[in-house]
């Protein structure tokens, strides 16, 4: 077989399910607050939140912990920012409201920015209890590294985190990418995890080592 069909193989390969339960969401001084609020939001009344942040931020992954927890009593929606139909939001929001239920949705950005100018919308979302989640600082992009590593069943000791966090650009993105591509190298050219491949993914991945 071909190394370019070993290729086409290993990029076909769907990825094991990352984990995403409590104990497995990754808390630093950067987004310790989330699960508090969160946490807080479902045991008051408030019928909405907002969770926002970047993209690969723990924004579905808090979904996630709320939808295991809450169970059917919280509507969930990931991805608000790119509804193309704002009135569909807001008529989801609505009738949530009306029948008594309430309803989590998570997306990148301002949450009045979902609104797309529909101001009844705009005057929910601003008024929802909100979570901003930010990206990570070293010590949080070093910890999701390993996590993303250990979502792919990838073994690597924890010099191979160090190396990419001063490497990569300080966002999750950055980290799943990496890690991602990582995976993917790793069993196209039946190679090792390690600091040697990882060296050729960053390279590959045409990013320049961040100042220090």
């Amino acid at each position: 077989m071909t190394a370019a069909a070993v290729r086409q193989i290993a990029f076909g390969l769907e990825p094991p399910a990352p984990r995403r339960t409590r104990k497995d969401f990754v808390v630093s001084s950067t987004n310790e607050h989330a699960l508090a609020t969160l946490d807080r939001w479902r045991a008051s009344a408030e019928p909405l939140l907002a969770i926002a942040g970047p993209a690969a931020s723990g924004k579905s992954h808090l979904l996630r912990i709320l939808a295991d927890e809450a169970g059917p009593d919280v509507g969930i929606l990931d991805d608000a920012h790119v509804l193309a139909d704002p009135r569909a939001l807001l008529s989801l929001v609505e009738e949530a409201r009306e029948k008594g239920e309430r309803l989590a949705l998570a997306g990148r950005g301002d949450p009045a920015g979902w609104a797309q100018g529909l101001r009844d919308l705009q005057s929910r979302l601003t008024a929802a209890t909100r979570i901003d989640l930010a990206e990570p600082d070293d010590a949080l992009l070093q910890a999701v590294i390993q996590k993303l590593l250990k979502d792919r069943q990838l073994r690597a000791g924890p010099e191979l985190a160090v190396y990419a966090r001063a490497r990569l650009p300080r966002t999750c993105a950055a980290a799943a990418a990496f890690v991602a591509a990582l995976d993917a190298a790793s069993i196209a050219e039946g190679a090792p995890i390690g600091l040697k491949l990882a060296r050729t993914v960053i390279a590959n991945l045409s990013e320049e080592p961040r100042p220090a």
